[in-house]
């Protein structure tokens, strides 16, 4: 049996505040020249269920649940731990269950100790058998905090343009990881409606400051302190029917790490 390599890390990246599980499945990994149809397979953790900091320190509010062998072009009985294959090959990859306990005290890089799969031959022999090590990491994040100060288009005379130079840009401020790309996603145009319930107007809204994706989806990095301050400017350019008096609305902006 040969396999094309012995190690394998899977990598996941979540904000860690709520209690979730996680679902880990390795890339699928090759085991060829078999002699034998019938193979037997052990999996092994030596008791680390839990996740470890870099530092060394154990981390207990993240727990693996569960591993298992899963196969596209096999059989697998998980009860007497063998595949059956009618091939010379065998595709193999590992599923593994993580639980994460809910705390906003958790953050940074954390790791398994390595998961090993043994793969030997159907007579027992593991001397002819082959290891393959998987070590989980994990990257827990912090979530995404967002703050707005308003826009104001100041004031302005019927059939003038008028913007928020004339008044106040609007700003969004978001915190979040370091160093993170964030998406940014708000409409090009929106409507403000005169509070009398006459009229409304036509408003543009631009972000210079950020990167364009589509049209409506923008981006940019959060810096090394892990926040950013964003600047939206808006614009109506045809005031000609609007009837005097006071106007407001709405701006929707979403905001999601890229």
């Amino acid at each position: 049996m040969r396999f094309n390599t012995s190690k394998l890390t899977s990598r996941k990246e979540i904000i860690g505040d709520w209690t979730q599980n996680i679902n880990y499945t390795t890339n699928s990994f090759k085991i060829t020249g078999l002699e034998d149809r019938k193979l037997i397979y052990e999996i092994e953790n030596f008791g680390n269920i839990y996740f470890f900091r870099e530092n060394g320190t154990v981390e207990e509010r993240i727990k693996i649940n569960k591993v298992e062998l899963e196969s596209f072009d096999s059989r697998l009985s998980r009860e007497n731990k063998t595949i059956e294959t009618n091939r010379r090959d065998c595709n193999l990859k590992l599923k593994v269950n993580v639980n994460v306990k809910g705390d906003s005290g958790l953050g940074g890089r954390y790791i398994s100790r390595p998961i090993t799969l043994t793969v030997y031959r159907g007579d027992g022999n593991k001397s002819s058998g082959i290891k393959i090590e998987t070590t989980l990491e994990l990257n827990v994040i912090r979530r995404l905090k967002v703050s707005t100060t308003p826009m104001d288009l100041g004031v302005g005379v019927q059939g003038q343009r008028v913007s928020s130079s004339q008044g106040t840009h609007g700003y969004l401020k978001v915190e979040g990881e370091p160093n993170k790309r964030i998406n940014i996603s708000y409409p090009k145009e929106i409507k403000i409606f005169n509070r009398k319930g006459k009229g409304s107007l036509k408003v543009n809204i631009s972000s210079p400051e950020l990167e364009r994706k589509d049209d409506e989806n923008y981006t940019t990095k959060l810096s090394r302190y892990g926040d950013r301050k964003i600047l939206f400017m808006g614009e109506v350019v045809d005031t000609k029917k609007a009837p005097p008096g006071k106007y407001s609305g709405e701006l929707k902006i979403k905001v999601r790490y890229d």
